[in-house]
């Protein structure tokens, strides 16, 4: 989720996302300028053309054509237009891909144009305004934002008699598990009734976990427990990793004990990526009672649930307290474009109160602007699910995207070993310590 670009003078031969000596879209000598702008959820374009059809009224010298590019796609598509010299104008950034994108210039610095036209910056959330900016160059302004909660089935929470508001105010620990441990228990059931603090219990044929934890490389699971035990993944922003800290192995421990020494977590055979179904699949099949995900798949769990069959919680709280980590997006401006200035102009509309509230007011995302979050909840509350809590989380202790120049290393070496953790078939200890070792290692040779 990163990407760069070379100076003009280089050759346009390109490794990963180089840029290439040509550029992006084209317009008429006599017509207006079109803009191309790159994103990768279908579901949210419908918001966003609504907002372009505005822009365009103003701005009738100016057409903008949005492409919708799967995630699975998206980087390498970047890589492909990079070069072939087709990049669009504008593309949504991710923070894992941004350092690499930087290095290598294929996103424009927006400084000097956010200070000659005086852009009001104190609107956006700083926290999220930080994560786009290194010294005095600005990558992008905050379009978005996303967090972690928990979600879970009504049904399940009523038949364990377990209440949301238990879950948002539980706690866990290392020793015994905490409150936390207690209610994923409770929620826990073999295929004879059984639960696992019950005699008799039967790990080997569960019927319902209690939770189930999955995520490529920890953004939606033993991340969160590390904020809640004080892990930091990296010393500081593009600085060494730092997994193998005691605080960040004891909650990688902490998840694989939820699965093999407490018994109430969906192990490694059921969750693993990326064969695995995704997190709001496994709550509509009924094999776990909750989750922690991302307000992204809201979407996903809206079409899968029943109405009025699940919601949306706080996380639990660890040794430390409560966290999350809490990430946003922007639209990215290509360093090469052909229309500089009038990408800037679209810039400026993606990041205006008046744009992000119509993609807030239809539910798509919550704003980058925190005095319209109301919009996006608002929307949600309509129908019928209560999402404050994720809004809630990013009030608290938070853990920002790591941002490095190693990423794809990092996510390589975690994947891999964290699967093997998740299987009960690698130590926490040693999987940290391989993961650092490898994503150091990787920094140190310059990749």
């Amino acid at each position: 989720m990163l990407r760069r670009s070379l100076a003009a003078a280089v050759t346009c031969g390109m490794i990963a996302l180089t840029a290439a000596c040509g550029s992006a879209s084209s317009s008429t000598a006599s017509g207006p300028v079109t803009l191309n702008y790159m994103i990768w959820d279908a579901g949210q374009k419908p918001a966003y053309q609504k907002s372009i059809n505005q822009f365009e009224a103003t701005h009738p010298d100016i057409k903008v054509n949005i492409e919708v590019v799967a995630w699975a796609q998206y980087w390498s598509k970047l890589q492909t237009s990079a070069a072939g010299g087709d990049m669009p104008d504008l593309f949504w950034d991710h923070l894992s891909y941004l350092p690499q994108l930087a290095k290598r210039g294929i996103v424009s610095d927006l400084s000097a144009k956010i200070a000659a036209d005086k852009v009001d910056t104190s609107v956006y959330d700083p926290k999220l305004l930080s994560q786009w900016t290194s010294g005095s160059t600005v990558y992008g302004l905050p379009k978005d934002w996303d967090s972690i909660a928990t979600v879970y089935r009504s049904d399940a929470l009523k038949a364990a008699a377990v209440t949301a508001a238990q879950l948002g105010a539980s706690n866990w620990n290392t020793t015994d598990g905490g409150s936390f441990v207690a209610l994923l228990q409770k929620l826990t059931v073999d295929t004879k009734g059984k639960h696992p603090n019950e005699a008799g219990f039967d790990a080997s044929h569960v019927k319902q976990y209690g939770i189930a934890l999955e995520a490529p490389n920890g953004q939606q699971d033993w991340w969160d427990f590390g904020v809640q035990n004080g892990c930091k993944l990296q010393e500081k922003a593009y600085g060494t990793w730092t997994v193998n800290s005691p605080a960040c192995v004891a909650a990688i421990k902490f998840e694989q004990d939820l699965m093999y020494k407490w018994h109430v977590a969906a192990p490694g055979t059921v969750t693993n990526t990326p064969n695995a179904a995704q997190l709001p699949q496994i709550l509509a099949q009924g094999t776990a009672a909750i989750t922690f995900d991302g307000d992204w798949d809201l979407t996903s769990f809206y079409a899968g649930l029943p109405k009025g069959g699940w919601g949306a919680t706080t996380l639990p709280s660890g040794p430390v307290g409560s966290g999350t980590v809490y990430n946003g997006l922007t639209d990215a401006i290509y360093a090469h474009t052909k229309h500089p200035a009038q990408a800037w102009e679209l810039e400026k509309w993606l990041a205006s109160s008046t744009s992000e509230k119509i993609v807030a007011d239809a539910g798509t995302v919550w704003p980058g602007i925190p005095s319209l979050t109301g919009g996006f909840a608002d929307a949600w509350k309509q129908k019928g699910v209560d999402v404050s809590a994720f809004e809630t989380e990013t009030k608290g202790t938070t853990m920002g995207y790591p941002l490095t120049t190693t990423g794809s290393a990092f996510n390589t070496v975690v994947l891999k070993d964290l699967n093997q953790v998740w299987l009960n078939q690698m130590a926490p200890q040693a999987a940290a310590d391989d993961v650092t070792r490898t994503a150091n290692a990787a920094a140190g040779s310059g990749n």
